[in-house]
Parts: structure tokens; sequence; C-alpha cells
């Protein structure tokens, strides 16, 4: 449950902002898992967010996150907090204690220091993405975060989630996850093959690398060898992007605790195997145990894009349409999950009905639509469905695919704005730009939807 208001924070009206600050709030993207977090793979969002509706002349500020891309949600959260307000990372104490990594990770400048209930900011978030914002969210609402730095829920001002399994999805199953409630990794299958291999990649640290595909983020959990060996850290070896601004001293607390050696790791890590990571999260009892503890706050706008691929085959189970379009290893996923057997010791994690069994099959290559809607079950006041995409003014005579017939609805502030899309895969928005004229729509419309919110909030 949150705290009490802060009535400093709340009092918007009175609140004083800096000079410095845009009129408009900024908006952050956020990539899901094994997301590089590049601003160039989110297309030509300048252009599109050239101008506001609020003033033609101010340009929305645009900021890129980089969390760990297979992190939990926990210390996912912790570094998008950081990166944007600024300060050095602190994932607390007992969570470092009970998972067994570093307390402190790299200190940042902040793209928004500022930010705060007063100065909101809006969340664009894809995937394991959006789940990271629901969980910083429900942190900001506890004594997680210093109250120097007055964390409050109200930092949110809207979540948008696209192809994001608030529920969990049976695909990390498929990939090597089990329902083990210790984590228990199959051991030769595609998830424990690519833990090694961040393993690996991690051991080594070749900055080169790191800064031109993936930069892992976990430095908390020490697997460099340097750290395996007890060798001096340069702070150069630490500064992996521009932002990480982490001191000679604050290099030998963060390193400090345990360490873990490349054989061990392979055989069995202890980041992998353990319930402080990605995957994990992504199960459907990972995502029920957040769930159980979280809650939406009315002060927030809450949207989410549903994607799907499949159709029925006159039965509960769904296969993929037809489409020459659709990769096969897409393809093969959402076939496979369109027809998930539940084992029967699953019905202790999360209870699934015969009604829901159909959405848990209906698919978009990655994640089932009743995990994309919203973290609980539906109920009047609490969500709206929408087919289709919102009806953008720029494009709504030049669309060739499924958008909504009606206009677009005023949002309401603490309600679920749930929109369903057909024809599009996990991967068809976001994170990669291919172009294409439904990417467009989407962004242009999400353009024109945070003007809206900007006009209510403002």
């Amino acid at each position: 449950m949150p705290p009490d208001p802060f009535e400093n924070e709340l009092n918007l009206a009175n609140a004083p902002v800096p000079p410095s600050v845009n009129s408009v709030p900024p908006v952050v993207f956020v990539e899901g898992f094994m997301g590089s977090g590049k601003q160039k793979n989110w297309g030509p969002l300048a252009e599109i967010f050239k101008n506001t509706g609020i003033d033609q002349n101010c340009s929305r500020k645009l900021i890129f996150v980089k969390p760990g891309c297979c992190n939990s949600l926990h210390d996912r959260a912790i570094e998008i907090f950081y990166q944007i307000k600024g300060g050095r990372v602190d994932y607390g104490e007992e969570h470092a204690k009970e998972f067994g990594h570093a307390r402190f990770g790299r200190r940042y400048k902040g793209f928004y220091p500022q930010w705060s209930a007063s100065n909101p900011v809006h969340f664009l978030a894809h995937s394991l993405g959006g789940i990271t914002i629901w969980k910083l969210q429900q942190l900001l609402a506890c004594d997680i975060f210093p109250a120097s730095l007055n964390p409050h829920p109200d930092m949110i001002l809207s979540l948008t989630a696209v192809s994001t399994p608030f529920k969990g999805t049976q695909g990390v199953y498929l990939l090597g996850s089990t329902i083990n409630p210790n984590n228990i990794i199959r051991p030769f299958s595609i998830g424990c093959w690519l833990g090694r291999f961040v393993h690996i990649y991690e051991y080594f640290n070749i900055q080169w690398l790191k800064e031109l595909f993936y930069d892992f983020n976990v430095d908390h959990w020490n697997f460099y060898w340097k750290n395996v060996w007890g060798c001096a850290i340069t702070e150069k070896e630490q500064q992996s992007d521009n932002d990480n601004q982490n001191t000679s001293e604050e290099i030998k607390q963060s390193v400090a605790g345990k360490t873990y050696g490349l054989l061990y790791c392979l055989y069995k890590s202890p980041w992998l195997y353990n319930k402080d990571n990605g995957p994990f999260d992504m199960t459907i009892h990972g995502m029920k145990i957040v769930n159980e503890t979280s809650r939406i706050f009315p002060n927030t706008f809450y949207r989410s894009y549903v994607t799907t691929i499949t159709c029925t085959e006159n039965s509960i189970y769904h296969t993929p349409k037809p489409s020459l379009s659709l990769y096969y290893p897409i393809y093969y996923l959402s076939y496979k999950i369109g027809r998930f057997r539940f084992p029967e010791a699953y019905k202790q994690y999360q209870p699934i009905t015969d009604e829901e069994l159909p959405e848990w099959y209906e698919n978009d290559g990655l994640c089932p639509i009743i995990s994309q809607y919203h973290p609980f079950s539906c109920s009047p006041g609490y969500c709206t469905h929408h087919d289709g995409m919102p009806l953008s003014e720029k494009y709504k005579y030049q669309h060739s695919y499924q958008v909504s017939t009606k206009s677009r609805p005023n949002p309401i502030r603490g309600q679920w704005e749930v929109w369903k899309i057909e024809d599009t895969t996990h991967w068809s928005i976001i994170p990669v730009w291919y172009n294409d004229p439904k990417q467009m729509e989407f962004f242009v419309g999400y353009k024109e939807y945070l003007d809206q919110l900007d006009a209510l909030h403002l």
C-alpha cells in the first residue's frame, strides 16, 4: 500500500516548477527482455514528437533508459529510477543479502533530476519493460528509495504498455523455466544456454562489444574476471556508458560481497538459478507474486496495447494465422503457446478457470492476450476494452489495417484502457523500427494521446 499523500508533492497547482523545465512532461522509453536500449532502434521519434499539442514550439524531451536487459523487475526498476533521477544505484541491503549480489551499482548523472510528483513523466514500455514500470510504481509507494528524493507513485503520469505480460507467459516455460518455486532451469534449454552466454560475455567484459551491442548491466553480480580474481578495476572499465559516473571508492564498494567463478556459473549459475532475474519474473507464478502486493494508483493514466496473431481451430486451442511474413521461430513459439498443457501441479500457483483458457491460448508469439490486458481481472469501472488501434487524427483516412471505429475516448485516471490489435506479433511495433505504416500510426497516435493527457494534467 502507498504511503499517505505528500501534501507538498500532490498540491500540483501551487508546486514550484523550475524555469528550465519544459512545459510538457518528458516521455521515457523502456525496452523489454534482451532489449539493447539503443535510441536508433525506436525510429524517427524526434521528428514525430517535434512539437506538442500544448505548445507547437515546444519539443517533448525523449529519454531512453538502459536497465539490465535480463535483470529482475526489482533491479531494473531501481536502475531506471536512478538513471532518470540521478545518483548511485542502491538495490537495497535486504534485497542484496537475500539474493547474493552487491548492494550498490553504477552512478548516473540523471536524465531528468527534477523528476517528482510535481514534475511527472510518461512511460512507454514494451514487454518486460511494461511490468518493470509497473513494479517501479509499486516501489515508489514503499520505503525503498531515500526520503530525500521524495519518491511517490504519482511521479508516473502515464504507463503505456505494449505486448506486456502482466500475468506472465507460458513462453518462458517453453524456453527453459519450470514451475519450481526455486526457479530450477532445464539444463539444456534455450534459456539456460542464453544464461551461459551472458556469463561468458560479462566475464571478459570487452568494452567495445558492450558499446556496440549489449551492456547487460549485471555489475552487481561480480561476474567480471577481475572481480573473481581480486584484481584492481579502473574507472574506465566500470564506465560502460557516458552516464555512468562511479568513483574509485564506489567501485570498490560495488564489488564487495560474493564473487562467482566462470566454471561454477556455467555449471549452476547463482544468477540464473535464482528468483532475482527477468525470466523468473515473466513466469506466471512469478508475476502472481508481484501482483499480490500491487495496486493501481488513482492519479496515473494506464493503457495497454494487446497484440495477437492466432485464431481458434474449432476448439479452445489457438494456432497462428497463415502468413508469409511470419518468421518460423515466432510461428513455432506461438503454436506451442496456443496449445500449452498446464500441468496439474501448476494449479497451486495460478488458478485458471475454464472460461479463461481460450485467452491464455490466443497469443502474439510470446504472450497470451489475457496477460497483456492488465495485472488483475476485469471488472466494471476498472478497465475498458477496444478493438483495433486508436484512431489518429493525422492518419484517420490512410490506414490499411484494423483501427477503432470510434474516436479516441477521454482517458480516465486510475482506469485501465485496453486496445487489441489483430495480426500483430510481439515484435511488430517495438523494439525494432521497420518503417512500417502500422508503426507510424502507432507512434503518431501515441504522441496525440500524450498531448491529450497533457491537456488534462497541465
